[in-house]
This record gives structure tokens, sequence and C-alpha cells, in this order.
């Protein structure tokens, strides 16, 4: 396992041969998009697993016989983000293909994705995944433009 925290705030843990180029990068970034939804950002851990991992811990907390992206598990309080994320990197780029995307945006997708969801975002119905994939976007294209 290797970890790299790039602040006391944003951690990265690697559980696979798999790993980040611009973590610092990337820290900055989730900083931003918490600063910008005028969040406080505690801790933020992302742990990158297996497929099987994550296959694992989807069957045990969410009840879904299936391996997924990420997930998120949300300790928030208030304002303030607390938050622990798990990401299949092999999932990531199997959507990458099927969804004619480019690996690095769908990475980013994924890791704001979970923020999001600690910012209060849902994906549940038709309107709310309009919401979070203009958010996604939003959030990309500033990691384009400021923080690449």
């Amino acid at each position: 396992m290797c970890r790299f925290a790039y602040s006391i705030m944003v951690e990265f843990i690697y559980n696979t041969d798999f790993s980040l180029v611009g973590e610092k990068n990337l820290s900055d970034w989730l900083i931003s998009i918490v600063n910008n939804e005028g969040f406080t950002l505690e801790t933020l851990q992302y742990n990158y697993v297996s497929l099987e991992q994550i296959h694992s811990l989807n069957k045990k907390y969410l009840k879904h016989d299936y391996p997924t992206d990420v997930i998120t598990f949300d300790y928030c309080e208030a304002k303030l983000i607390l938050g622990e994320v798990f990401i299949s990197q092999d999932q990531v780029e199997t959507n990458a293909k099927d969804l004619s995307q480019s690996l690095e945006n769908e990475t980013l997708r994924v890791i704001c994705h979970a923020l999001l969801h600690l910012c209060g975002y849902a994906d549940k119905t038709k309107k709310e995944k309009t919401i979070m994939r203009k958010k996604e976007d939003a959030c990309i294209a500033s990691f384009h433009t400021t923080f690449k």
C-alpha cells in the first residue's frame, strides 16, 4: 500500500498498481470545489482498490452484487466535509471506453463525482443526474483551465 497526502485534508491511498499523476494539483482542485460549494474540507480520503475489492464493498454496504467505479462514504457534519472514497480504476477505464471518454476526463469525473455527493448532490432521479453531470463538467473544465 502506498500513501500520498498533499495536505492534511486530502489523502490518496493506492492498494493497486495504479497511482495518479499530479496529486498536488488534484488536491488543490478538490479543495477549490469544496470552497466553491461553501463547505470546509476536514478530511477526504481516496482509496484506489481492485475491481474485486470494490465489488465486495458494493455488495456489503450497498447490497449491489456487481462492481462499480466509485463508492463514497459520507461522514460530513453540517458544512464540514469528511469522507472516504473507494475507486476502481479498472472500472473507470472500462467506463471511459464504453462512454467514448478520455481516461483523464473519466478519472476526473469519478473523483469529483464522489466529492459532489459529499457536498449534497444526488443522482437518483433524472433531474438530479442532469444537475450532477453539469456540476461534474464544470469541475472538469476548471481542472483543465486552472489546475493542470
